[in-house]
């Protein structure tokens, strides 16, 4: 226990770790001590200060003073201290801004020394400090901080902060051997404090918490969970599945096998799914959520709280716009609409104060632990009374009958749904009969055809060999009986087995002419009732099969009769296994299944108990359940980012703030890859279990501290003794410098697949084979299964016609690029991409009639100043239909065409491009119809081991094939 309590103050320690703000990249102004001091900027540092300032409003404006920085020392023109980055401050002080240069305390910030800089240290020669008297002083002033009056009692306690954690006076250019600038750097503060939820949700594990949690605990353990054997996706595991949220199609094995081990899962478990492009993650968190949904319906049960989180808002909302584009499957009834009013989506958002309107605007639901906006306005009272109307009459419609009460509408919503339960299952019993008896891998019907042959077959091979018996006996017949009495003399003997082997057919090897008549009769009497006995048993066998197909049929009958679903149209019987089984249930019973538990859980919903008017917007621990409890009914899945995610399960109960451990009932997360560990850690605390679907060759997160920051963390959080035993910390994925959460749930999850930890989503469907290709070679060791087919192959695709290759390179001869910011560009190369744009993009959009124009399209390069050249290039009309961006701006989404821009001349090599598999893994991927590399083809590697040299050979190979 002593080390879970050590880790977790380690991930609140990695949290809390202020690295220095890389202030160079903002505009500053550099101001004097004494105008700090007193208080007041000069007149013109804040002129352009605010004419440099964007949305002035004439508000206070939050700024950053850093008034100790590291001096960069020089010594006969060669720089000393290399370990040290430009403008490094070791002193940051946050503070409000008036338009009249004034200055005054921040209203929740607090002044500090970058953690970097603290004892205990790696590098202690950039310590200026301790950090337990840093701890201490803000522990004895925290109170003061919080209500300084005004700015000189603030000032006083930052020079106090400063000068007892480093020793020195703040008038001093030196702090220990560190040599300091004597200029005061003032920078608009556009940093947010995100982290405020988490760290407090770490405070309270701290406490003593941290034991409460099963699934917290697995997180954090420091080893490696033992390995079961992977669970067999069989016709004995079917049954468990109940519910499917998209009926267009089935799911793919490797989803499949998925769910059959999340359907084992217990307490505490987390499952990791390695989830490459294109693979179908998003249809595999739905049917996650429309499995507990459907199954806890059947068993009337709460509804179950699901949490969908990520770091970036981008992964959140591309998982609530999945939840709400469900394509319908049916026209002949009204199953596939909500049947209450004002809900359109089956996940609602909880975003961000300042996410909010943005959310309003894209028209998502939206909420918070408070119930504003989404919650109360379906909860109004004129809603809900609308709502029951409604729903009484979408009941009355689909049952075709009428109903008067919500209550009757509930119980036979639940009969319909726990009959096609039974109907499935009846379904599977009959074909699980079915499959024991059939080793030819065919359908029902044509075993049937099969049997039925086989039986005529056998009923015509008795017939003949009765009458080939025959034919011995007359046979035998013919010969003379004084031969057949004195064949025990030689001579006659001879002259008998000469009558019998003549008359022995080629295919009677079973005869010889030593046999007498008897034994002939004999061995035909024994194929006989071979054959008699094989004609029995496979009338029997058919006999069995018909009533199978027969209690099918009757299923079948019945849903038709019930108008359920258009169901005709269902080609059961031309199934062959397992497989094209539970395909065709995910895209009819499991589906209806789906669309029915929505209606019993809208049901439920208007008949529970609501919020008063008192409790709403509080977060009293009896108000939060049921608001959740409500909720959980109507939206199955909440999406939110973890900087939000501590926040929702804060409750007040019995005069003091509690969290509720184990409340969320499955926690999934995505992009799993892009999460720093301590970032998430604390909110497993919060679920039963976790499914955590990711791909660690995607882009890989930013990471808030260095590797050296984080040993000294590790070390003095206990969690390592040793420097030397900070790399087993790296291979379990538990450091804060270098990993993510996927790589700590691979660790934490039971199975592997591929010698890897985890499963594995296998079926790329996005990209056609020659895109994909790359990258399965690249990163994916071949265990990516192509399933779009080659371009070459695609009649429909056009792209052929304008000789735009689907893997191809655009040679742009260029030397070298050229920097500006520390950062390149080639401006010939972004002319020439431009111009193949402006050639072409009227064509595309022809060739894709039904695909949004900013669909179509996207521009990829590794460096921020090609994006600014490649844009200020385009025409402006193109300008909206185009993106230009760097391989972090297309993460997640996908274009019909995608431009690469290499950039790097044929003398600079491409060490950008090499250094992390990753940048050209995620480019290419992006790409369904066409990757298209423009540049130096002498820029890449020659070498296949590295990526660009794997790329150069194969556009190559493709342009010569």
């Amino acid at each position: 226990m002593q080390m879970d309590l050590q880790m977790t103050q380690y991930f609140r320690d990695s949290i809390a770790a202020k690295l220095s703000i890389d202030f160079k990249k903002s505009s500053y102004e550099i101001v004097s001590f004494e105008d700090i001091g007193i208080g007041q900027i000069s007149e013109e540092n804040y002129r352009k200060f605010f004419k440099r300032a964007n949305n002035y409003s004439g508000d206070k404006i939050e700024v950053v003073i850093v008034p100790k920085t590291i001096k960069i020392i020089f010594e006969r023109q060669e720089r000393v201290n290399n370990n040290i980055e430009d403008l490094s401050g070791i002193f940051f002080i946050p503070a409000l801004l008036d338009g009249k240069g004034r200055l005054f305390p921040p209203e929740v910030k607090t002044p500090w020394i970058p953690r970097e800089y603290l004892f205990p240290l790696i590098d202690e020669s950039l310590a200026v400090g301790s950090l337990d008297i840093f701890d201490d002083y803000m522990s004895d002033h925290i109170h003061e901080f919080k209500n300084c009056p005004d700015w000189a009692s603030y000032f006083e306690l930052c020079k106090g902060m400063y000068e007892q954690i480093t020793g020195n006076k703040i008038t001093e250019p030196i702090v220990g051997s560190i040599e300091l600038e004597d200029k005061i750097y003032l920078f608009k503060d556009d940093t947010i404090i995100a982290t405020g939820n988490i760290l407090a949700l770490y405070d309270d594990l701290i406490k003593g918490n941290y034991p409460k949690s099963k699934l917290y605990l697995n997180f954090i353990k420091q080893e490696f969970s033992l390995l079961n054997p992977l669970i067999k996706n069989s016709i004995e595991e079917s049954p468990k599945h109940v519910g499917q949220m998209g009926g267009e199609y089935g799911l793919s094995p490797s989803q499949r096998e998925c769910l059959v081990h999340f359907n084992h899962m217990e307490e505490g478990d987390i499952l990791a799914v390695n989830g490459p492009p294109g693979t179908g993650k998003t249809t595999l968190l739905q049917t996650l959520v429309a499995n507990l949904y459907v199954k806890r319906a059947l068993n009337k049960e709460k509804a179950p709280l699901i949490v969908a989180a990520s770091t970036n808002n981008q992964a959140v909302t591309n998982i609530i716009e999945s939840f709400g584009k469900i394509k319908k499957k049916w026209a002949v009834n009204n199953l596939e609409k909500r049947w209450v009013e004002g809900v359109n989506s089956f996940a609602v958002y909880f975003p961000s104060a300042s996410k909010a309107n943005e959310a309003t605007k894209k028209g998502f639901h939206h909420t918070n632990p408070k119930g504003e906006n989404f919650f109360e306005e379906v909860e109004s009272d004129e809603n809900i009374q609308t709502s029951q109307e409604k729903f009484i009459k979408e009941c009355s419609t689909y049952f075709d009958t009428p109903v008067h009460s919500l209550k009757d509408c509930e119980e036979k919503i639940w009969n319909r749904l726990n009959g096609i339960k039974n109907n499935s299952n009846t379904i599977l019993k009959n074909f699980n009969d079915f499959f024991e008896m059939n080793h030819n891998g065919n359908s029902i019907d044509m075993f049937m055809v099969d049997i039925e042959r086989e039986i005529e077959e056998g009923k015509e091979n008795l017939l003949k060999l009765k009458s080939r018996v025959r034919e011995w006996q007359e046979e035998y017949k013919k010969i003379p009986f004084y031969y057949r009495w004195l064949k025990f003399l030689p001579n006659f003997k001879h002259k008998v087995q000469n009558r019998i082997s003549a008359f022995i057919d080629l295919e009677e090897d079973f005869l010889d002419d030593s046999m007498d008549i008897e034994e002939i009769i004999s061995n035909y009497s024994s194929i006989i009732k071979n054959v008699r006995n094989s004609v029995h048993e496979k009338e029997e066998l058919s006999k069995k099969v018909k009533g199978i197909r027969i209690n099918i049929q009757q299923v079948i009958d019945h849903l038709i009769n019930l108008n359920v679903l258009e169901i005709k149209n269902l080609d059961i019987f031309s199934v062959k296994n397992i497989d094209d089984l539970n395909g065709l249930l995910d895209t009819s019973l499991r589906y209806l299944s789906f669309w029915l538990a929505v209606h019993y859980y809208e049901c439920r919903w208007l008949t529970a108990k609501k919020l008063t008017t008192k409790q709403r917007g509080k977060n009293f621990q009896n108000v939060l359940n049921l608001f959740y409890e409500n909720l959980s009914m109507i939206t199955p899945c909440y999406v939110m980012t973890f900087y939000q995610l501590p926040k929702l399960l804060l409750a007040y109960d019995e005069g003091q703030q509690k969290y509720l451990y184990n409340k969320i009932d499955l926690l999934i997360v995505d992009e799993a890859g892009q999460v720093t560990p301590e970032i998430a850690a604390c909110s497993f605390s919060l679920a039963k279990q976790a499914v955590v679907v990711g791909d660690v060759h995607q882009i890989e997160p930013v990471w808030n501290i260095h590797r050296k920051l984080d040993i000294s963390l590790a070390k003095t959080a206990g969690v390592i003794n040793l420097k030397d035993e900070f790399d087993h910390l790296t291979t379990l994925g538990l450091n804060t410098s270098e990993s993510s959460v996927m790589k700590v749930a691979c660790k934490s999850c039971k199975f592997e697949k591929f010698e890897e930890r985890g499963l594995f989503l296998s079926e790329h469907r996005r990209c056609y084979d020659e895109i994909i290709e790359y990258c399965n070679k690249l990163v994916y060791k071949g265990n990516l299964e192509p399933k779009r087919g080659l371009g070459a192959n695609d009649k429909k695709c056009k792209l052929n016609e304008r000789s735009i290759p689907y893997f191809g390179h655009y040679q742009i001869d260029s030397i070298q690029s050229s920097k500006r910011a520390g950062s390149r560009y080639n401006e010939a190369e972004a002319m020439e991409i431009v111009s193949w744009v402006v050639g072409n993009f009227n064509y595309l959009k022809t060739m894709y009639p039904k695909i949004k124009h900013k669909d179509i399209l996207g521009i990829i390069t590794p460096f921020k100043q090609q994006v600014s050249e490649i844009k200020k290039s385009l025409p402006e009309d193109l300008k909206k239909l185009v993106d230009v961006g760097t391989v972090h701006t297309f993460q997640g989404g996908e274009r019909q065409v995608i431009i690469m821009s290499t950039v790097y001349g044929k003398s600079d090599g491409c060490y950008f491009i090499d250094a992390n598999r990753s940048l050209l893994n995620v480019a290419v991927s992006r790409a369904k119809d066409s990757f298209l590399v423009f540049g130096e083809i002498n820029c890449l590697s020659s070498s296949e081991t590295a990526p660009s040299g794997l790329l150069r050979n194969m556009v190559t190979e493709f342009k010569n094939s």
